[in-house]
C-alpha cells in the first residue's frame, strides 16, 4: 500500500454523495440493528441539501473511496450558555476501521464547531458497543450516564392529542406521524 491509498481525508458532503451517505447509513444501522431501509439518497437529499437542511455530514475517503461519515446538527447547552454540535452518526466501514479515520472524522467535527463558533460536541453511544466507548475515552471524552428519552409515533400523537394547554382542542386528533423505533446513535 502506498501512502496515497493509507491518506485519509475528509470533506463536507454535498448533494452528490446522498447515495454515498445512505449506503454508509444502512451499514451503521444494520451495525445497530435498526432499520436499514429508510434513509435513502432522496431522503438525504431532501434534509441534508434541500431548501432548510437539518444536518451536515463529513464524508471520509481513502483512494477517493467513501469509507466512513458524520452526521451533525446544532445545539446549545444552557447551563453553559454555549453553542455546540450534536453528533447524530458516526460511522467507519469495517474494512477501515483502526485506519485514522474515526479519529479524522472526530477532528473534522469539532473544526467545524469551532468554525461555527461552538465550544463543544457531544453524542451518545449504546453501553453494548464497547469498542466505540474505548474509542471515546481514547480521544479524552468525558462520559456521563444519561438515560435518554423519546417519542415516538403512537406516544408522539397522543401527546400532541391531549394537549389542551397550548391551542389543542380536547377530542382534536393530529394527523398520524410516521412509525419509527426509539434509537440512540453514534457508535
Amino acid at each position: 500500500m502506498n501512502d496515497a491509498t493509507k491518506r485519509v481525508s475528509v470533506r463536507r458532503a454535498t448533494i452528490d454523495d446522498a447515495e454515498a451517505l445512505a449506503e454508509l447509513t444502512r451499514g451503521l444501522n444494520a451495525h445497530q440493528g435498526d432499520p436499514v431501509g429508510a434513509f435513502s439518497a432522496t431522503v438525504a437529499r431532501r434534509d441534508g441539501f434541500g431548501d432548510a437542511p437539518c444536518w451536515t455530514a463529513l464524508i471520509a475517503e481513502r483512494a477517493g473511496q467513501p469509507v466512513g461519515y458524520a452526521m451533525f446538527h446544532a445545539s446549545y447547552d444552557a447551563p453553559h450558555a454555549a453553542r455546540g454540535l450534536y453528533l447524530q452518526d458516526l460511522y467507519v466501514r469495517d474494512d477501515a476501521r483502526r485506519l485514522g479515520v474515526g479519529r479524522a472524522l472526530m477532528a473534522a467535527v469539532a473544526r467545524e464547531a469551532r468554525q461555527a463558533g461552538c465550544v463543544f460536541f457531544w453524542w451518545t453511544a449504546k453501553q453494548w458497543n464497547t469498542e466505540a466507548l474505548a474509542f471515546y475515552r481514547a480521544l479524552g471524552a468525558t462520559a456521563d450516564t444519561v438515560v435518554a428519552h423519546a417519542l415516538f409515533g403512537t406516544a408522539f400523537d397522543k401527546l400532541i392529542d391531549s394537549d389542551t394547554a397550548t391551542g389543542g382542542r380536547p377530542g382534536e386528533k393530529a394527523p398520524p406521524t410516521r412509525r419509527l423505533r426509539p434509537r440512540t446513535r453514534v457508535h
